[in-house]
């Protein structure tokens, strides 16, 4: 949770990655005085590297991000310095 302005809020992000090069990002923030999650759901496309991902999202220059597994764990993927958890 992050302190912002006297409230707490909390953002998960989710990334999928697919098989056929297409992507899909999920933003839920929450701010715990409200309790209403509100959610940014944004597909896209891209292009793995040895060591990066290539993201483009529609009307968007790509984005290159450096790619790692936490501790050569592949349930940990770390995207520019960012760990994220396989869920599911």
């Amino acid at each position: 949770m992050i302190p912002i302005g006297g409230d707490l809020q909390t953002t998960t992000v989710l990334w999928e990655f697919a098989a056929g090069l297409t992507c899909r990002r999920t933003v839920t923030t929450l701010l715990v005085s409200e309790g209403i999650p509100r959610t940014s759901v944004q597909d896209c496309q891209y292009v793995p590297d040895i060591n990066s991902v290539t993201v483009t999202f529609p009307g968007s220059l790509p984005a290159t991000f450096t790619v790692s597994f936490a501790a050569f764990d592949a349930n940990r993927l770390v995207l520019d310095g960012m760990e994220y958890q396989r869920v599911g």
